[in-house]
């Protein structure tokens, strides 16, 4: 008789990996959907007017680690719900934008309201991602490597 206990507990890898692809997913949806919406502004040399840097290092370079942080809050104050990881991505969003805004000399109020709407969308994109699992590999993959190659 086998007295292995069967347990139902996931990967600790495949669980990491899993959170990883989503974060980089709703990083590519992210950026797609900022860049759409900037389509209509004037741009010069791919960087929007007003703007310290280009859509695509925002969202990676500031975007990216400020929701890993939001998501590291929630994981700490054990909250799954939706009203208080709205609350604390928007302000871990205007962190961001003061961030971005102190290191590339941008406006502080432009810069952190921008941020309070790129990490909400980027949280809505992150949920989407888990509704939709076949795209994760598609934003995740690809939208870097295109901004690689084009900017």
């Amino acid at each position: 008789m086998n007295k292995i206990k069967d347990y139902d507990l996931p990967s600790v890898r495949l669980s990491a990996g899993m959170y990883a692809l989503t974060k980089l997913s709703a990083a590519g949806l992210t950026f797609m959907l900022v860049s759409l919406v900037m389509l209509g502004f004037p741009q010069a040399d791919g960087v929007p007017e007003g703007w310290p840097i280009s859509v695509p290092y925002a969202i990676y370079a500031y975007g990216l680690p400020a929701a890993l942080a939001a998501d590291a809050l929630l994981r700490m104050f054990r909250s799954a719900s939706f009203g208080p990881a709205l609350v604390l991505y928007a302000a871990t969003g205007f962190g961001a934008g003061l961030w971005l805004a102190s290191e590339q000399g941008g406006d502080a109020v432009i810069c952190g309201i921008a941020g309070i709407m790129a990490l909400l969308l980027f949280r809505l994109a992150q949920l989407a991602g888990e509704k939709q699992p076949l795209l994760l590999p598609v934003f995740a993959l690809f939208v870097p490597l295109l901004c690689l190659v084009l900017f």
